[in-house]
């Protein structure tokens, strides 16, 4: 008899430790990796960068060449994201975009 109640004891606190253990692992998701990603999410959509490339479908294949170019010559700094704010704010306009990848 003692032999089984060792057995199921240690059964259930077995099942227990790990229900416990799921239990914090999905309140720390819940709780902390959850919000962070949905901020990074809000920052990304917010600053427009996931609709610079909606932004370039309807552009020629040479004005792409040419903002691909940009992209690759420009210092990795100020004049990329300057580079970046001025097609997004071209939305779609041909001439505006041209303009931009001849300005940086």
């Amino acid at each position: 008899m003692d032999l089984l109640r060792n057995l199921f004891g240690n059964v259930t606190s077995g099942i227990i430790r790990l229900a416990v253990t799921a239990g914090i692992l999905f309140l720390v998701y819940l709780f902390i990796v959850k919000p962070v990603l949905d901020t990074t999410t809000d920052v990304i959509h917010q600053t427009g960068l996931d609709k610079v490339g909606d932004s370039l479908e309807g552009v020629s294949k040479e004005i792409k060449r040419e903002v691909r170019h940009s992209f690759e010559s420009s210092n990795p700094g100020a004049q990329r994201k300057r580079l970046v704010r001025c097609v997004q704010r071209a939305n779609g306009n041909v001439h505006r975009i041209e303009a931009c990848t001849q300005r940086f």
